[in-house]
């Protein structure tokens, strides 16, 4: 599917894309796929810094390679294969965080909640989302996305919510699901995107 990941169930031979959330062949065609309600992004340093006891999985007892074939697409301005996209709304390679609302996709960029903030999206009535990165997080940090109550968002900043979140255990907050990827990965499939800015 252009240049996004697509994942292949052997128990039902059903192909499965991140990028539209839903089987795109096989058996489980046109089924949704279920998302954890969160996963975490991390690099090992943070990682390891956070779970020190942490085991790694090796293969063939290797547990890390020293040439990463990703490097050099992580540090260039190329798209995956090349991909062209003809939506410029943002530059290809913008890092977003995106979700669904409905059957309507959004992509918001990193840099429009670097630090927390709260938006207010069509389709939330009553509701807003709360976005978090930490200032000048890696890319492989992952996005925290949480739902609050309009009236309880009210006067509120949104580093202190989630602060208040997190130590309370919800404070209220519902945990968004959605994920990071880049601009032209998620536009090439989802041309109907809304943009958050």
């Amino acid at each position: 599917m252009d240049a996004s990941l697509v994942m292949r169930d052997r128990e039902t031979d059903s192909w499965w894309s991140i990028m539209t959330s839903d089987s795109i062949g096989g058996k489980m065609e046109g089924v949704d796929l279920v998302e954890l309600p969160y996963g975490e992004k991390s690099t090992w340093k943070d990682w390891v810094a956070r779970y020190p006891d942490t085991r790694v999985l090796s293969v063939g007892g290797v547990e890390h390679i020293e040439n990463n074939p990703y490097d050099n697409y992580f540090s260039s301005d190329e798209t995956f294969r090349d991909l062209k996209i003809t939506d410029h709304r943002l530059e290809p390679k913008e890092a977003i965080f995106t979700f669904w609302v409905g059957d309507q996709p959004w992509a918001v960029p990193h840099v429009a909640y670097e630090g927390g903030r709260l938006f207010e999206v069509e389709g939330l009535a009553g509701q807003q989302l709360l976005l978090y990165r930490s200032p000048g997080a890696s890319l492989f940090e992952s996005t925290k996305a949480y739902l609050i109550a309009a009236d309880k968002a009210a006067d509120a900043d949104a580093a202190e919510l989630l602060a208040r979140a997190e130590a309370s255990g919800s404070d209220g907050l519902k945990t968004v699901t959605g994920f990071d990827t880049f601009w032209y990965n998620w536009i090439a499939v989802n041309e109907s995107s809304k943009l958050l800015q």
